[in-house]
């Protein structure tokens, strides 16, 4: 298994990050929320993924790159974790806190996130099974 974060699993398309958000599914785990849909992806990668810091909740530039490089270093060490349907994803992982906070912290709500995304689709396929 290879821990990496390529160019291709960055989400880039304007259309694809809009569609998201008006027609996506919301899961929380503080501090993050992910969106995400079921997309046709243009490059051959299970999902695509937008990492969003607001900068409403937080002001600082170089605090919001930093969360934003965490956030990242969470996706690309724990993506083989994530259980899901074989057609490929566009997610919106964005951060719900207003400062920042100890990547310990911020690792527990990630796993924390993903379990729930695991759970919700086993709770969908189950639901089509039976």
């Amino acid at each position: 298994m290879r821990f990496t974060f390529s160019k291709e699993e960055k989400l880039t398309s304007p259309r694809l990050f809009d569609t998201i958000h008006t027609e996506g599914t919301t899961l929380k785990s503080f501090p993050f929320s992910v969106r995400f849909i079921d997309a046709s992806l243009e490059k051959e990668v299970q999902r695509q993924i937008a990492i969003v810091v607001p900068k409403r909740s937080i002001k600082s530039a170089v605090h919001r790159n930093r969360i934003k490089r965490q956030m990242r270093e969470l996706y690309r060490l724990n993506k083989h974790l994530i259980k899901g349907p074989k057609q490929q994803q566009a997610w919106s992982l964005r951060y719900l806190g207003n400062r920042r906070n100890e990547y310990a912290f911020l690792e527990d709500g990630f796993i924390k996130l993903i379990h729930s995304y695991n759970t919700y689709y086993e709770e969908l396929s189950s639901e089509k099974l039976g």
